[in-house]
């Protein structure tokens, strides 16, 4: 059966995994680019003055 048939249950499940799956990938994305940018900008900046 297709979606447009009525297979309802079937495509709503794989839409709602889709979603969910974004949605965590990106937390993760986030998450991981403020602890990166964040943490390391202040001691590279030091190291720049004292060269």
């Amino acid at each position: 059966m297709s979606a447009i048939n009525g297979d309802k249950a079937r495509f709503n499940r794989r839409r709602r995994q889709k979603i969910s799956r974004r949605q965590s990938n990106e937390k993760m994305l986030k998450a991981l680019a403020e602890k990166h940018l964040v943490a390391p900008a202040a001691p590279a900046n030091l190291k720049e003055k004292m060269a």
